[in-house]
């Protein structure tokens, strides 16, 4: 597709920002030291900041959790909504492509014990028609075993090589709502009525989701232009992936908690909800993107002119954090999942081309987002060499260390790594409490915990490098040289045995 020069341009600017801040520190370092090392002791001073920000965040959304996992939902809707509640629906979409059908049957079994009436809850799995060899197996196999267990569980296949579409999530899922929307339009059922929930095929929601969802949405003025964002907790398996992975996917965690608690900042992200009736006038998700849970938000935001917004709940839905072969082969596919999640950035071209085009959107409100959105992969992508980079002038340049400024600037930065401990120390803290007990002896759980304490000190930069800058800056290179992702990398998912299934109730939390 031809691109405006308004979108090639931000394409462009982003990673050449980036790449641009990274080379002239390398630069400067050497030919101008006292720059660089300001330029560093600044940053790190606004980066202590954030930190205690974030870290307040952080114990207020995990204490908000604690609070809400507590309520029975279902009890409080039908007390506060005691008529309005039984029109709604539940449409869950599950996509799948090869995977494991002890995985389906697991976030299935989720669904199927929720503590809603199944008589409002329709199910569908959407395979690709690609997947030759696991798809047509499984289908009649789940079928079989869940067509009666709500009330419309439907299979749908996805067609390979539809032309304008990337091999994703995305045109999997717009295909499975449009045969859906079929069976609702001759059933006559209302799509205001129906809350559509897209789960990843390991997704495994909380008991008590659909009732809190549903009374969110009844609670909500104006339900139809908001998404509801559900807490991602990565720890169906949590136990079972190496310390770097544990720890970038209890970020992921923490992340969506904070953001929770600042919704103008939250976006859609994984599993997430909207009604039928919004997906209708957005026309469903992209089929042109890898990314199509943030970019919803945008196409949301500008169908309906900045009338849009992110709605938290608190009541989790659990997943899987990354889990390969090997040591090796989870390592690589952490870092393509979050290269995958990072070229987010290609959302920034098509905020600013819909930003600058679209007029009824008030002129503050719409460009606060565009910045809010660059400032984010920005810092995503660079935050970790600045604070790395600072330490080359003291050790490459010999004259540096014995000016004012070299002397002093080891101390100066000793403190605010120091300080940084309180942000840390809290991160450990609330993940020590929050993750689910190890499998096993109780005694043994806290020892594994105190053996993680010890090293994850060491861990947490070396996992926030090459797990979160370091892919951000090669998604980021992609788009500034046109090569967008146009093949949903699959993140491989190992099937856990239904005996050492993690579960989860308010009482292990």
């Amino acid at each position: 597709m031809k691109k405006s020069f308004r979108v090639r341009l931000w394409e462009i600017i982003p990673g050449a920002l980036t790449w641009s801040t990274i080379i002239l520190l390398l630069i400067f370092s050497f030919r101008a030291p006292y720059v660089v090392a300001t330029i560093v002791m600044i940053y790190s001073i606004y980066w202590l900041i954030r930190i205690f920000i974030m870290t307040s965040f952080l114990i207020r959304g995990y204490l908000r959790y604690r609070k809400e996992i507590a309520i029975d939902w279902q009890a409080r809707m039908e007390h506060d909504f005691p008529e309005a509640w039984r029109d709604l629906y539940h449409l869950s979409i599950i996509p799948s492509y090869k995977e494991d059908i002890s995985i389906l049957r697991h976030t299935l079994d989720s669904i199927r014990t929720s503590k809603y009436p199944h008589d409002r809850m329709f199910v569908v799995v959407a395979f690709e028609e690609r997947d030759k060899e696991l798809a047509p197996q499984y289908a009649p196999i789940l079928m079989k075993e869940y067509e009666h267990q709500f009330a419309k569980f439907m299979v749908t296949f996805h067609p390979a090589d539809i032309p304008g579409e990337v091999r994703g999530k995305g045109p999997n899922i717009t295909w499975a709502a449009r045969r859906f929307q079929e069976w609702l339009d001759q059933k006559k059922i209302n799509y205001k009525n129906v809350i559509t929930t897209t789960l990843d095929a390991d997704n495994r929601v909380d008991p008590q989701y659909f009732a809190n969802v549903s009374w969110a949405f009844l609670n909500d003025p104006d339900p139809h232009h908001k998404s509801f964002q559900p807490l991602p907790m990565f720890f169906n398996n949590i136990w079972q992936v190496p310390l770097p992975v544990k720890i970038t996917a209890l970020s992921s965690t923490f992340w969506q908690m904070i953001q929770a608690l600042r919704p103008h900042h939250a976006r859609n992200f994984s599993a997430h909800a909207q009604s039928f009736y919004a997906l209708v006038e957005t026309d469903f998700w992209s089929v042109t993107t890898v990314v199509e849970d943030g970019h919803q938000f945008w196409r949301s935001y500008f169908r309906f002119d900045g009338n849009h917004q992110v709605v938290p709940i608190f009541v989790p839905v659990y997943q899987d954090a990354v889990q390969g072969e090997s040591m090796y082969d989870t390592f690589r596919e952490q870092y393509l999942q979050r290269r995958r999640w990072y070229w987010g950035a290609s959302d920034i071209p098509i905020v600013f081309d819909h930003s600058y085009q679209n007029n009824r959107i008030p002129f503050f409100h719409k460009w606060l987002q565009f910045f809010r959105l660059a400032e984010a992969h920005y810092s995503l992508a660079t935050q970790s060499f600045i604070l790395l980079i600072g330490w080359l002038p003291f050790f490459v340049v010999s004259e540096f260390r014995d000016t004012v400024i070299g002397y002093n600037f080891p101390a100066v930065y000793r403190i605010v790594l120091s300080a940084a401990w309180i942000g840390m120390i809290a991160n450990m803290t609330i993940a020590s409490i929050l993750v689910p007990q190890r499998p096993g002896k109780k005694s043994t759980h806290w020892l594994f915990v105190a053996r993680e304490w010890l090293f994850a000190p060491f861990v947490m930069p070396i996992s926030g490098i090459f797990f979160s800058a370091i892919p951000a800056i090669d998604s980021q290179t992609r788009m500034l040289f046109n090569r967008p992702f146009t093949v949903f990398n699959v993140t491989k998912k190992a099937a856990i045995p239904s005996g050492i299934l993690i579960k989860h109730s308010p009482t292990q939390q």
